[in-house]
């Protein structure tokens, strides 16, 4: 009999049985050492990005084992190699992007350089790609180009619109991208300037998502023997990161506004100024709202009927954090995070970039 793992229904009170799933036909064990023990081991991939998003994909793809090979233009390269600041004449945010390749030079606008390409992906199991919509299609290096050498290849385009569409060739970067992607609207403070989010999450999102992609393929090319074209647009990935915002909307009709650090739905919820410097009060339950009122004295405002559930607390959020925020100028981070962790409260400094890559 098969071995019983999870006893899951949909009844209240009664369980069905479900068995292990059986182990993939094709799995074979992996070393347990060194680069060919990480799972994408074998794969081979051709990465023909530039800039951000592509470059994350492939390096991810790369740190999970795979041979990526980074196939650049001759004399131009990947333009991030000229970003300030240089190690040892190395540009660190392209070494940032780039771990873990390695460096081919094509031209790929020559035949010889094409024919050259065609050949490796005739040898690989994934590209990826993030030219302008079209180039790829005159450089005569279309998926079904690719496919006529190697009919199991899987090939990723990333473009800030899709392949299709009335934006398909509009160009973007991640600015353009937050900008109509309404995540520049909920950032920063209601009747300020827009505030484009601090990393560019645009970018990453699509670097990441690419990877997911091609591993989804990979994964479905191992039942079906079949390769596959993937159309990642930006743009689309941005606003499926709007999440819930977006959800108020339909369901409201009205569009959130930004809040800075705090929260739309919860207070307290936000960073905090002490005495000297920031600390951040994540209060997101009734349970941890008791917790900080008692921690700063105030445990009255529990049962103040403004303040007494969730929902008040939003109704009379400024009120609430007029009263709070004098308290919290009266004491140091360090005073400020010793009290509040000894009350279970979640809270924390708000770390610079060094703070953090300094940290023990």
């Amino acid at each position: 009999a098969k071995e019983q793992v999870v006893r899951l229904s949909d009844v209240p009170g009664k369980t069905t049985a479900m068995p292990r799933a059986a182990p993939h036909p094709a799995a074979q064990p992996l070393p347990k050492t060194g680069v060919d023990a990480l799972p994408l081991a074998g794969i081979r991939v051709l990465d023909l990005t530039r800039m951000f998003a592509g470059p994350l994909g492939g390096q991810i793809l790369a740190d999970l084992g795979a041979e990526v090979f980074k196939i650049e233009e001759p004399r131009i390269g990947d333009p991030t190699r000229g970003n300030i600041p240089f190690m040892k004449e190395e540009s660190t945010y392209f070494m940032s992007l780039n771990r873990g390749k390695k460096s081919v030079v094509l031209d790929l606008k020559s035949p010889e350089g094409r024919e050259a390409l065609l050949d490796l992906a005739a040898q690989s199991d994934v590209l990826l790609e993030n030219y302008r919509v079209g180039v790829m299609d005159r450089l005569g290096l279309s998926y079904e180009d690719l496919r006529k050498r190697n009919p199991h290849i899987v090939m990723c385009s990333i473009s800030g619109f899709g392949k299709t569409g009335p934006l398909k060739d509009k160009i973007s970067f991640d600015l353009v991208n937050q900008a109509m992607a309404g995540t520049m609207a909920i950032t920063g403070e209601e009747n300020r300037p827009p505030v484009r989010i601090g990393l560019p999450v645009g970018d990453l999102n699509g670097g990441i998502f690419s990877a997911v992609a091609i591993l989804t393929a990979l994964h479905g090319r191992r039942r079906t023997g079949k390769g596959a074209e993937i159309d990642l647009s930006l743009h689309d990935l941005l606003i499926t990161l709007l999440g819930y915002m977006g959800q108020l909307y339909l369901m409201t009709g009205e569009s959130p506004k930004p809040v800075g650090s705090g929260h739309h739905h919860i207070a307290p919820y936000g960073a905090f100024e002490a005495s000297n410097g920031h600390v951040v009060v994540a209060a997101f339950t009734q349970v941890f709202w008791a917790k900080f009122a008692r921690t700063i004295g105030r445990q009255e405002l529990i049962e103040d009927p403004r303040f007494v559930t969730i929902d008040t607390r939003k109704l009379h959020k400024e009120e609430l954090n007029a009263l709070i925020e004098p308290i919290m100028r009266t004491k140091t981070v360090d005073e400020w995070l010793s009290a509040l962790e000894a009350g279970d409260v979640p809270c924390a400094r708000v770390a610079s970039v060094g703070e953090v890559l300094t940290s023990p």
